[in-house]
């Protein structure tokens, strides 16, 4: 996990660079782009504009304009028409080739265009994470309410079979929840 030079095969160097999807807020070390496969309305990626693998590379300027650019994402998730977005990027010509359903699902979810309720900021460090693509985005995800059946345990239920720790807590305290 460690730093490596800009290459023109990273698409995330490629969206700092301005060559790919349009950055929606940017500081001196991070851009923000919306994910063209989005989870819910305004899920977007937050990326260092170099070129680093891990969090834990982040030097002490991009440590301080990470916190920067989660507030701007979020100022311009919710000052954004959630559905035009969606639908504009349907027809994008540099998106032609790409698959569209996560886009035409979003665009089906009965809370489009409303206002967030919660957010889940999230970051798979290591491929042992799930992380994909190796170079740093962190993700930014709008949530609302009844956008999953039950959210408690959060990023927790990566994990399912040892995420349900209200469970334990409940059966502990109460004797509920008990097979």
């Amino acid at each position: 996990m460690t730093s490596s030079p800009p290459t023109h095969n990273c698409h995330f160097c490629r969206i700092a660079a301005g060559l790919a999807d349009p950055i929606i807020y940017e500081n001196r070390s991070f851009v923000v782009a919306f994910d063209t496969n989005p989870v819910n309305p305004g899920h977007t990626l937050v990326i260092p504009r170099r070129h680093v693998v891990s969090l834990f590379e982040l030097d002490e300027y991009e440590q301080a304009d990470y916190f920067d650019a989660i507030h701007g994402a979020r100022r311009v998730i919710e000052s954004t028409d959630m559905a035009a977005l969606y639908r504009d990027m349907l027809n994008r010509p540099d998106l032609r080739d790409r698959p569209k359903g996560h886009i035409e699902n979003v665009l089906k979810l009965p809370f489009l265009g409303k206002r967030p309720d919660a957010y889940t900021v999230g970051n798979n460090d290591g491929r042992a994470a799930g992380r994909s693509i190796d170079h740093l985005h962190v993700i930014l995800l709008p949530r609302f309410q009844g956008d999953v059946e039950d959210p408690r345990g959060g990023i927790r239920n990566v994990i399912p079979d040892r995420a349900k720790y209200h469970l334990h807590v409940q059966r502990e305290t109460t004797g509920v929840g008990e097979k």
